[in-house]
């Protein structure tokens, strides 16, 4: 069975975390197929919106599976599978499965179907809108055992959330609820576990009725230019506002809009 469920419906691309047996962590394959899924959807141009999400009623992902990965990285245990071979020559696919080695300029959305924590609460800081259930929590516990979040979060986390709030996440490793998450400003909404896949995929059926190259565009000004001087932000954005100015899919929404009918973009 896969770790990663890759499905495409229509110009949505569902992932779904896969071991929920083991709190849907991280293990060598996940590394593997993650990324590839990721991969899958900057590459395919009829894919206009990720939604990613876990298996499962209790765990969206409790991070790295230590058990796993430390053996095969130390040299104690060998590669059994094709992933485990790819894992091992590629020391730095972490950053692919968490959106650092390129930018994933598409919309994605998480479906925190429960507590995602450690390199959970990474993955999450990767994503764009963010829905959590009632019952999910939040945590960096690495410093309890001596390390740092170090996929990440040293990084975003201050640029996404208030300082305060990022250094009480950061530095106190106590998990925080849904409630208090959404109060920070670490998800956008939460909502019963019940209801929490009908938000995905209401949230994304709404992307992909807009233009993808605008949307694209102004999620590459927004990362982008996240640290930049002013001018230079603004600079950025005038040029990505001309480029998609350009588009095909410009001129289609004004026409639709004159003829009174709901645009067909095509991201051209």
């Amino acid at each position: 069975m896969s770790s990663v469920v890759f499905e495409k419906r229509g110009q949505q691309a569902w992932i779904t975390l896969n071991r929920p047996a083991a709190k849907n962590m991280i293990n060598g394959d996940m590394f593997v197929e993650l990324a590839d899924a990721w991969q899958e959807v900057r590459e395919d141009d009829a894919i206009r919106v990720a939604v990613l999400t876990a298996a499962g009623e209790e765990d969206f992902c409790c991070g790295g599976d230590l058990s796993q990965i430390i053996p095969l990285w130390t040299g104690a245990k060998k590669p059994q599978t094709p992933q485990e071979e790819r894992l091992l020559s590629d020391p730095m696919i972490v950053d692919q499965i968490m959106l650092k080695a390129e930018p994933l300029y598409k919309p994605v959305i998480a479906a925190v179907n429960g507590r995602a924590l450690g390199g959970g609460a990474e993955l999450l800081q990767a994503t764009d809108i963010r829905i959590a259930a009632e019952h999910a929590q939040f945590a960096l516990p690495e410093p309890k055992v001596g390390v740092v979040p170090g996929a990440g979060s040293m990084v975003r986390l201050a640029r996404q959330l208030p300082w305060a709030h990022a250094m009480k996440m950061l530095l106190g490793g106590e998990p925080i609820s849904a409630q208090e998450a959404l109060a920070m400003g670490l998800v956008s909404e939460v909502v019963p576990l019940t209801e929490l896949q009908s938000r995905a995929e209401h949230y994304a059926q709404n992307i992909c009725r807009q233009a993808p190259l605008a949307l694209q565009a102004i999620k590459k000004t927004a990362l982008e230019t996240h640290t930049l001087p002013w001018a230079e932000a603004f600079q950025f954005e005038m040029e990505q506002a001309g480029l998609v100015m350009m588009s095909k899919d410009a001129r289609e929404g004004p026409r639709a809009f004159k003829e009174k009918r709901q645009p067909l973009f095509r991201g051209e």
